[in-house]
């Protein structure tokens, strides 16, 4: 999480990071006001290296520039095997129009950064059950690679209760090739979680959520070996490791 802090009113709060930029909503407490984000980097996107954090913000009658060097580093992942049928690894041409629209109304739920914050930690973890498959996992679908894990896949027997892990608006709902019935909601400040391969959706869309709200519950629907949740946490768009977020 960054947080910026100050005694003095604070406004015009932006904040820049890997290529994305925000505005932050000012809240005031304690006789002081703050500006928060969570930022992150993604296993897929992100290579090792230093990035630059820039914080603008208004304040005593004139504008300030702040800027933090942040070293990510490069980690190892553990090698994970599937056997999956073959037309979820290579899709048949008949399903390519359907993935190319899946992917376009996906990009834009993730890209979402609406101003007003209501996300609060810890996040509520979405099920209970132990993690099978952690996130960054490199994965070899039926002797090919694919693509870095981008989330984490959670235990849950068909018809596990799927909790809204913070406050929000559902952006997106539907059946999709890959991800099953899935659904996307938007925290704010660029927070969106998601929850795949669900049996059954239960919100709809542009519905308010509290956190703890049941979302669906899971199943074994799209790309799946078995009933599970894969839960994802994209932060301005770039998908990040939800599991620090849980304590």
């Amino acid at each position: 999480m960054a947080r910026l802090v100050s005694p003095y009113d604070i406004s015009d709060v932006k904040i820049s990071w890997l290529d994305r930029q925000t505005p932050l909503q000012v809240t005031r407490g304690d006789g002081k006001y703050e500006a928060s984000i969570l930022l992150g980097s993604d296993v897929r996107d992100t290579k090792p290296g230093i990035y630059t954090l820039t914080v603008s913000y208004f304040e005593r009658g004139r504008q300030w520039t702040l800027h933090h060097d942040i070293d990510v580093r490069p980690k190892s992942y553990p090698v994970q095997e599937l056997k999956l049928p073959q037309a979820m690894v290579t899709p048949p041409k008949e399903a390519i129009a359907r993935i190319k629209e899946e992917s376009l109304l996906i990009s834009n739920a993730i890209n979402t950064i609406t101003h007003e914050r209501h996300w609060e930690l810890p996040l509520k973890r979405p099920v209970d059950g132990i993690v099978t498959s952690p996130y960054g996992l490199k994965r070899i679908y039926n002797g090919s690679p694919g693509s870095p894990h981008r989330g984490v896949d959670f235990r849950a027997a068909s018809g596990t209760p799927v909790r809204c892990a913070a406050d929000g608006t559902v952006i997106l709902t539907g059946d999709h090739y890959f991800g099953g019935k899935s659904v996307y909601v938007d925290h704010g400040n660029g927070v969106i979680s998601c929850y795949m391969h669900m049996s059954k959706i239960n919100v709809l869309n542009n519905q308010r959520l509290k956190k703890g709200d049941i979302i669906g519950y899971s199943g074994q629907t799209g790309r799946a070996t078995g009933p599970h949740l894969h839960f994802g946490l994209y932060l301005l768009a770039h998908a990040v490791d939800p599991m620090p977020l849980f304590q």
